[in-house]
C-alpha cells in the first residue's frame, strides 16, 4: 500500500506548501503600504493586523500532530486551500477592514495546514537521511524562491497602480493549483502502531533531550532570521542615510542568496555529514550577521548581508531533518512540536524587536537578531553532543 502513492507529485505539493507560506510571509512589507493607503490606516496599525496572519499561522501548526492523526492529509489540504480560495473571494466583495483582519486570519490558518503536512510528507517519504534532509533544503528553497518571485511580481504590479487586492488574487490561485494537485492523490498513511506500544522510541517522553533543544535552535532561527530583515533597511537610512530603495536592495540581496544557497545545499548534505553542516553554517552566519550589524562600511554590510542568507538556506530544513533523525520513524507529532515551538519565534520577533527598540534604539533593536543567533549556535553545540541520529544511522545501516 505504501508504494501506491506517486512521490513526485507528492513533493510537488510540499514544494507548493512553501511557496504558498513564502508567499504570504515574505511579502509582508510590500503589502503593508498599498493596504494602508486604501483604508486610510497607519502602516504601524496594518502592521500590527498582520499579526492575526501569524496567529492564524501558529494554531493549525500547534495542533498538526493532532490533526494528521485523526484526518486524512488530502483532506486537509484541500479543505485549507478551499477555505483560502472562499476567504479570498470575500476579500474582493467586501474589502473592508473587518473582512481584511479576518481574511488575513484565515490564509494564515490555511498556510499553517499546509506547511505541517508539507513539512511531514517530506520526513514521512525519505527514510534516507541524506535524501530527507536534501529533499527538505529544496523544499524550503521554494519559500525563499517566492519571496524573490511575489517580491518583483507585486512590487511591479503595484507601481502599475494595482490594488492591495492583486497579492490576494495570488494567494486564490496558488490555493486553486493545491486543490488540483490533491485530488485523486493518494497520501502516505499516518504510522499509529509505533506510539501506542509501551516503551516505543518515538513516544514523547523518550525523544531525547536533543529533540528539545533542536526546538529551541529552531525558535532561534526564526526569531533572528525577521528581526534581521525587518531591520537592517531602518538600521541603514538611519546611519548611512540611504534611500528607501537602496537600502531595501540589501533585503532583495539577502532573499537571493539564500535562494540560490537553499538550491546549491540540496546538493552539500548528500556529501556532508548534517551536524557539520549545521555547525559550520551557524558560526560562518553568526560572523557575517554580528559584522552586518556592527560595520560602519556599506559595501561589507552587503557582502554580509548575502552571506548571511546562504548561511542560513540550509539551517531551518537542516535543523528539521536533524530534529526528524533523532527518532527512529520520526511521528508526525515531533514534526508538529518542531514547527510549533520553531514558529513562537516568527509569532514574537515583532513585539521582541519594537519593545528592545522603544528600550534601547535602533542599534540592540538590530542586535537582538545577533544575541538570537548566538543562543542558536549554542544550541545547535549542545544537540550535537547529546544527538542519537548518528547511532540510529548506524542500526539502520547493519
Amino acid at each position: 500500500m505504501e508504494q501506491t502513492f506517486n512521490r513526485q507529485r507528492i513533493n510537488m505539493i510540499s514544494w507548493l506548501s512553501y511557496f504558498f507560506t513564502g508567499a504570504l510571509v515574505s511579502t509582508l512589507g510590500i503589502v503593508i503600504g498599498p493596504v494602508s493607503q486604501a483604508f486610510g490606516k497607519d502602516p504601524g496599525f496594518i502592521g500590527q493586523m498582520f499579526t492575526l496572519m501569524n496567529i492564524g499561522l501558529f494554531l493549525p501548526i500547534m495542533i498538526s500532530g493532532v490533526l494528521m492523526r485523526r484526518f486524512n492529509l488530502g483532506k486537509q489540504l484541500i479543505t485549507g486551500s478551499a477555505v483560502s480560495v472562499l476567504t479570498c473571494v470575500a476579500l474582493f466583495l467586501m474589502p473592508t477592514i473587518t473582512m481584511f483582519g479576518i481574511g488575513v486570519f484565515l490564509i494564515g490558518a490555511s498556510s499553517g495546514i499546509m506547511m505541517s503536512i508539507g513539512s511531514y510528507l517530506v520526513v514521512r517519504i525519505n527514510e534516507d537521511p541524506k535524501k530527507r534532509s536534501a529533499n527538505l533544503i529544496l523544499t524550503d528553497f521554494f519559500f525563499a524562491l517566492a519571496g524573490v518571485v511575489l517580491s518583483l511580481l507585486l512590487g511591479y504590479l503595484f507601481q502599475h497602480g494595482a490594488s492591495w487586492l492583486a497579492m490576494y488574487g495570488v494567494m486564490a490561485v496558488l490555493s486553486l493549483a493545491m486543490i488540483v494537485l490533491c485530488i485523486g492523490q493518494k497520501f502516505p498513511s499516518i504510522p499509529q502502531v509505533a506510539d501506542s506500544k509501551p516503551g516505543s522510541e518515538s513516544q514523547q517522553h523518550h525523544w531525547g533531550v536533543s529533540v528539545w533543544v533542536l526546538c529551541f535552535a529552531l525558535f532561534a532561527f526564526l526569531l533572528a532570521e525577521p528581526i534581521f530583515t525587518m531591520w537592517l533597511p531602518s538600521w541603514l537610512k538611519e546611519h548611512f542615510g540611504m534611500a528607501a530603495d537602496s537600502a531595501a536592495f540589501y533585503i532583495t540581496t539577502y532573499w537571493t542568496v539564500k535562494s540560490i544557497g537553499l538550491f546549491v545545499n540540496q546538493f552539500t548534505v548528500r556529501f556532508v555529514k548534517l551536524r557539520t553542516y549545521l555547525l559550520l553554517s551557524a558560526i560562518v552566519g553568526l560572523a557575517c550577521l554580528a559584522t552586518a550589524a556592527n560595520s560602519a562600511n556599506p559595501t561589507l554590510i552587503l557582502i554580509c548581508a548575502g552571506l548571511f542568507g546562504f548561511c542560513n538556506s540550509g539551517l531551518f530544513s537542516g535543523i528539521m531533518s536533524y530534529g526528524s533523525l533523532q527518532v527512529k520513524n520520526s511521528p508526525p507529532t515531533l514534526t508538529s512540536a518542531l514547527l510549533t515551538i520553531g514558529t513562537i519565534g516568527t509569532l514574537i520577533f515583532s513585539t521582541l524587536s519594537s519593545l528592545v527598540y522603544s528600550r534601547y534604539g535602533l542599534f540592540w533593536a538590530l542586535n537582538t537578531a545577533t544575541l538570537a543567533y548566538v543562543c542558536l549556535l549554542a544550541a545547535l553545540i549542545i544537540a550535537s553532543v547529546s544527538s542519537k541520529a548518528e547511532a540510529l544511522e548506524q542500526q539502520s545501516a547493519h
